[in-house]
C-alpha cells in the first residue's frame, strides 16, 4: 500500500495500512502543506507565511529546514526515495498524488464525469461513491491557519459538487426513491444552496410527492428572502412551474431515459458528520460498543437521551459514521421531528413510509395502513446488515414499529424522553460537558489562540452557557463570524439576565426555540405550563413539591405530579432527593413566559408566596428525622439552602422596590 497522507477528516499519515506517529503542529503543518500542492514546487517563503503565521521570527528559515530534515527521518522508511525534495526556493512532496486522499477524491470525481458523458453509468456511479466515501469528517481538521482555512472551503465546495453530480445520476437513472432522504439531510445542512432545493423537488415530484415538492419551494423562499432578501433563482422557479401543471418534461418517461445501475444502491442517508465534535470520548465508545455487540437473535438499539441542546443528534452521527462500515446494507436516517420549533412529528405511518421508500419501495408499492406497511418493513429488515439512525424522537409509542427486525441490524434513536422499548435496551443519559470539554468545544470553533488569550472570559462564557453544547456552538458562531470582537464583550453580554437568551441565537440556532419546542408538547397539560411559569419567578434553581405546593397553592401530589412532568419533558432535571433543578437558560425562558402568560396579580401572590418554599428548603437542610437520605444529598441540601437564602434576599429587595415604586 505504500505511505498514504489523508486530510479529507482527521488528519494522518499510513504506511502499509499502519498509522504513522507524527507529532508536532509545525511539522504536521508543514507536511500538510506540501501534501496540498503534491508534485508542486513551494516556496519556503510561502511555508513559512502559512505554518509559522506573519510574525515570523528571525530563526523560522533555521527552523524551516530542521523541520524538513525531521520529516524526512520519519518518513524514509516507508519510502525508497527522498519524499520531501529540495529544489531551488523551496520544497517539493514527490509522492503520488493518488496517495494523498484530496487529490485522489479529486481524479475520481474527474473520472467519474468523463464517464457519466460516455454513458457509463455504472462505472460512474460506483466512481462517485468510492470517490465520496474518501470524506471522514471536514477538510483539514482542526489544521490552523489561513491557508488551511482557504483550503478546506475549496475542497468543501469540491465535496459538495460530486455529491450532487452525482444525485444527478442518480436521478438519471430512475433512483429517485432512495435519494429523497439523503438530499432532504443535504437540503437542510445547506439552507440557501439552491441546487440540492431542485433535485430534492424533481425527486419528489417523480416519487409521487408533488405537494411535498412544492412546500419545499416555499420553504426555501422563506428562507431565501428572510436571510438574503432575494427570490429563489429561475431553475428553482422553472421547476416549481413544471410541478404545478404536471409537466411531462418532469418524468422519466422512454426507456432510453432509464439507466439501470448494475448494482441496486446500498443506501448511505447520514448527515455530514459535526465539524466542531468534542469530547465525549467515553460516551462514543459505549455508543459503537453497543451497536456492535448485540444480544444473539435480536438487532441491537441504542437510545440516547438528554436534555433540548445536549448534542443527542451530533453524537448519534458521529458515532454511527464510526460503524457504518460495519453494515454493508447500509445506513438509514430519519429525523422525527419532535423537538423542533413549530414543527409536527411524524406518525409512525408516516415515518414507516419513509424508511420503506429508502429501502427502495415505490411510493405507489407503500401499503395503506399501519399494521401493513409495519410487516413490510419487518420483512425488509429481517435478513439485512442495516443501521438505522431514528433522531428526535418523541416518545415510545413513535419508534416501537420503526426498529429493524433483523439480528444483523441496528438502531440508534434520540429523544428526550427515556425510551422504554425493550429489557435490551442499551441507555445512555447524556450530561452536559464538563468545564474542560466545553472551553475545548469553544477553542475549536473559534480559534484555539483567542480562547488562550482570554482565558478567563471564556470561562465566564462556558458558565454562562451552562455547559450546553448548543448555547456554546453559537456563542461560538458569534465570535467565529467577528474575529475582532473580545470574549470579553459577549461574556459581558452573557451576563446580562434580560439579554442573554437574545445572545444565544444565530442563524437558525436558538436556545429559545430549543426550550419552546419541550413546553411545546406540554400544552395539553396545564398544570405543568402553570408550575414552569411561576418557577421561572423563582430566585433559585433548585425546587421540591413542598415548596412548589406553597407557591402554587395546590395540595403537594398535585404539585409533585406537575414537577414530574416537567422532568420528563426535561425542563427539569433531578437535583437529589426528591428535589428538582431547573437550569438557568431554562430559568430566564420560564420567566420570560411568565410574564407574558401570567396575570400579574397570580405573579405577585407567587413571589409573596416565595419566603415559604425558601423556608422549606432550609428546615429540610437541617432537619435530624431525615436520616434516609446520603450524605451526598444532606450536603446538596446545605448547599440548595444557602443559595435559597441569596435568592430570598434578591427577592425580597426586589419585591420592596417594587412597593416603593407603587
Amino acid at each position: 500500500m505504500g505511505l498514504e497522507i489523508r486530510f479529507l477528516g482527521p488528519w494522518d499519515v499510513m504506511a502499509n495500512g499502519e498509522p504513522v506517529k507524527l507529532a508536532g503542529l509545525r511539522r504536521v503543518g508543514v507536511l500538510a502543506r506540501l501534501a496540498l500542492s503534491a508534485g508542486r514546487v513551494v516556496t519556503a517563503d510561502r511555508l513559512l507565511d502559512d505554518v509559522w503565521g506573519h510574525g515570523t521570527v528571525r530563526t523560522a528559515g533555521k527552523q524551516l529546514h530542521i523541520v524538513v530534515s525531521k520529516l524526512r527521518g520519519l518518513l524514509q522508511p516507508y519510502q525508497d526515495d527522498e519524499i520531501i525534495a529540495t529544489v531551488p526556493g523551496g520544497y517539493q512532496l514527490d509522492l503520488p498524488r493518488e496517495s494523498i486522499d484530496a487529490h485522489l477524491f479529486t481524479c475520481m470525481t474527474r473520472r467519474a464525469r468523463a464517464a457519466r458523458v460516455k454513458g457509463e453509468i455504472a462505472t460512474a456511479d460506483e466512481l462517485f461513491r468510492r470517490a465520496l466515501a474518501l470524506w471522514r469528517g471536514t477538510a483539514l481538521e482542526g489544521m490552523p491557519g489561513a491557508w488551511a482555512q482557504a483550503a478546506c472551503a475549496h475542497l468543501e465546495e469540491e465535496r459538495l459538487t460530486a455529491l450532487e453530480d452525482h444525485i444527478d445520476l442518480r436521478l438519471e437513472s430512475g433512483d429517485h426513491h432512495a435519494v429523497v432522504p439523503v438530499l432532504t439531510a443535504h437540503a437542510e445542512a445547506y439552507p440557501l444552496r439552491e441546487r440540492p432545493r431542485a433535485q430534492l423537488m424533481l425527486a419528489m415530484y417523480r416519487a409521487s410527492r408533488p405537494c411535498e415538492a412544492l412546500e419545499v419551494y416555499q420553504e426555501t423562499r422563506r428562507v431565501m428572502v428572510g436571510e438574503l432578501g432575494v427570490e429563489p433563482g429561475e431553475v428553482l422557479q422553472r421547476i416549481q412551474q413544471a410541478v404545478l401543471r404536471r409537466d411531462p418534461a418532469l418524468d422519466l418517461s422512454s426507456p432510453a431515459q432509464r439507466a439501470t445501475l448494475v448494482r441496486a444502491a446500498v443506501p448511505h442517508e447520514l448527515p455530514a458528520d459535526t465539524r466542531a465534535f468534542t469530547a465525549r470520548t467515553a460516551e462514543i465508545a459505549w455508543v459503537r460498543r453497543a451497536l456492535t455487540s448485540a444480544v444473539p437473535g435480536r438487532p441491537a438499539v441504542v437510545a440516547v437521551h438528554g436534555a433540548g441542546g445536549v448534542g443527542k443528534s451530533a453524537l448519534a452521527v458521529h458515532a454511527a459514521h464510526g460503524v457504518a462500515d460495519g453494515f454493508a446494507d447500509g445506513v438509514l436516517y430519519l429525523d422525527l421531528r419532535a423537538a423542533g420549533a413549530g414543527r409536527t412529528p411524524l406518525t409512525p405511518y408516516e415515518a414507516l413510509s419513509r424508511l420503506l421508500r429508502s429501502l427502495g419501495v415505490d411510493g405507489a408499492a407503500v401499503p395503506s395502513s399501519l399494521e401493513e406497511a409495519a410487516a413490510r418493513y419487518r420483512e425488509l429488515t429481517s435478513t439485512r446488515n442495516l443501521l438505522v439512525v431514528l433522531d428526535d424522537a418523541l416518545d415510545a409509542a413513535q419508534v416501537r414499529l420503526l426498529v429493524p427486525a433483523g439480528p444483523k441490524c441496528a438502531a440508534v434513536i434520540t429523544s428526550r424522553q427515556v425510551m422504554a422499548l425493550s429489557d435490551d435496551t442499551n441507555r445512555l443519559d447524556l450530561t452536559r460537558l464538563a468545564d474542560a470539554e466545553a472551553t475545548g468545544l469553544l477553542a475549536r470553533i473559534v480559534d484555539p489562540a483567542r480562547v488562550a488569550a482570554e482565558p478567563v472570559a471564556a470561562q465566564r462564557i462556558v458558565r454562562l452557557c451552562n455547559g450546553l453544547p448548543l448555547a456554546l456552538r453559537i456563542s461560538a458562531a458569534r465570535l467565529a463570524g467577528r474575529p475582532d470582537r473580545r470574549l470579553a464583550t459577549l461574556a459581558a453580554q452573557l451576563a446580562d439576565d434580560t439579554r442573554r437568551l437574545d445572545v444565544l441565537e444565530h442563524a437558525d440556532l436558538s436556545i429559545r426555540d430549543n426550550i419552546a419546542a419541550g413546553l411545546h408538547h406540554l400544552r395539553a397539560e396545564p398544570d405543568a405550563v402553570h408550575a414552569f411559569h411561576l418557577l421561572g419567578l423563582m430566585g433559585t434553581g433548585t425546587h421540591t413539591a413542598a415548596a412548589t405546593s406553597a407557591v402554587t397553592g395546590w395540595p403537594e401530589p398535585r404539585a409533585e405530579a406537575a414537577l414530574d412532568r416537567l422532568l420528563n419533558a426535561r425542563l427539569l432535571e433531578r437535583g437529589g432527593f426528591r428535589r428538582y433543578r431547573m437550569s438557568e437558560l431554562i430559568r430566564l425562558y420560564a420567566r420570560e413566559q411568565a410574564a407574558l402568560h401570567v396575570p400579574e396579580p397570580v405573579r405577585v401572590t407567587a413571589q409573596r408566596t416565595a419566603p415559604q418554599a425558601f423556608h422549606h428548603h432550609l428546615v429540610r437542610a437541617h432537619d435530624p428525622f431525615e436520616h434516609h437520605r446520603g450524605p451526598a444529598d444532606r450536603a446538596a441540601d446545605r448547599a440548595a439552602a444557602r443559595a435559597v437564602v441569596r435568592a430570598a434576599a434578591r427577592q425580597a429587595a426586589a419585591f420592596s422596590c417594587r412597593r416603593a415604586v407603587h
